[in-house]
């Protein structure tokens, strides 16, 4: 088989972090998430560096639900790497959380999270991030999910639904209003016992609506090659061009084994049963874009074009709106 030539772009739209590994310059790793308390602008400098070391060109600096002074400390200073000289990488933020279902939070500590709307939080939120929070993923199911997001639609901000257990009728009601993503499909979704599990109408109601863009992790942990193979071949027929892949990478992407804190819990980096490395429990993915998009690959379930659409045109695509909003759409002249 003829070698396949590397990406040219890669643009991730759900990045939470990386670790900055030692070096001959510092003898200790260095965990850098969008999230922490104490995060700084030297930090997401040199986090940005690692990053398009390891081939990702763009991406959404994406924060967990966090305590409401971190939210806005944390926006603030990605809003301000953003104007430096090194942050033209970032192309804006993705606020995952904090307005998700309590029994889907998946690794967000449940006392950030916020299951009803509240518009003058989210107002905060994008005054602190100077525009730059273009992305939000949202319940359907939390109370007054519709009209908040249609507010957040009319400020420019795109919506992905999440972390939720919603019935057809709030997902449908969700998405009139104005989402038109689905964060990390597949993961995340459904807790009821196996019987029940992914209930058939609602991920039809998400998945093939043809307002939706389609975020897929394919790193080979968070969902299966066969749920790729399935959904991804399903939107694409339905709606070309609407498969995203993302890499939900988290702040111990690159960590070496050991234990950790993320979210507020104790978290393990070491390897599972195939070999993998990977967070134990699991929260986000251990690989970066670069990686994933590799696995992919491995999983010959998609065509090489429509990997090179998923993680270039398509998530541009999708945020086309609010990039030229804060002027910030990329040049990717010279792509196939």
């Amino acid at each position: 088989m003829q070698a396949q030539q590397p990406t040219p772009y890669m643009i991730d739209l759900h990045l939470n972090g990386v670790t900055i590994p030692r070096s001959e310059q510092t003898s200790e790793q260095e965990v850098v998430d969008f999230s922490a308390p104490d995060l700084s602008l030297e930090q997401v400098r040199k986090a940005t560096a690692e990053l398009v070391t390891r081939g990702t060109t763009h991406f959404l600096a994406t924060m967990v639900s966090a305590p409401e002074e971190v939210t806005l400390r944390n926006l603030s200073v990605i809003a301000q790497a953003m104007e430096e000289s090194w942050g033209s990488s970032i192309l804006g933020i993705h606020a995952e959380g904090p307005f998700f279902s309590q029994d889907t939070r998946g690794a967000h500590n449940e006392h950030d999270i916020r299951d009803r709307a509240d518009k003058a939080l989210f107002n905060r939120m994008f005054e602190a991030s100077r525009g730059k929070l273009l992305l939000t993923t949202i319940s359907p199911s939390i109370d007054g999910a519709a009209p908040f997001i249609d507010a957040i639609a009319q400020m420019g901000v795109a919506v992905s639904l999440g972390h939720h257990n919603a019935d057809f009728r709030q997902i449908q009601e969700a998405i009139a209003a104005g989402a038109t993503g689905i964060t990390h499909a597949g993961n995340g979704w459904s807790k009821e016992p196996a019987m029940g599990a992914r209930k058939n109408l609602e991920v039809v109601s998400q998945l093939a609506d043809t307002r939706t863009y389609v975020m897929f992790i394919p790193d080979g942990i968070h969902i299966s090659p066969e749920f790729i193979a399935l959904w991804h071949r399903v939107v694409e027929a339905i709606k070309p061009g609407h498969s995203i892949f993302v890499s939900d990478a988290s702040p111990l992407s690159g960590a070496e084994e050991g234990n950790y804190v993320f979210c507020n819990q104790e978290v393990r980096v070491g390897r599972d049963a195939r070999g993998r490395s990977r967070t134990f429990p699991l929260t986000g993915s251990y690989d970066q874009l670069s990686d994933c998009v590799e696995i992919l690959r491995g999983m010959n379930v998609v065509s090489e074009q429509e990997i090179v659409d998923g993680v270039t045109r398509n998530p541009l695509a999708f945020l086309e709106a609010p990039l030229r909003r804060i002027d910030r759409f990329p040049d990717l002249s010279g792509l196939r």
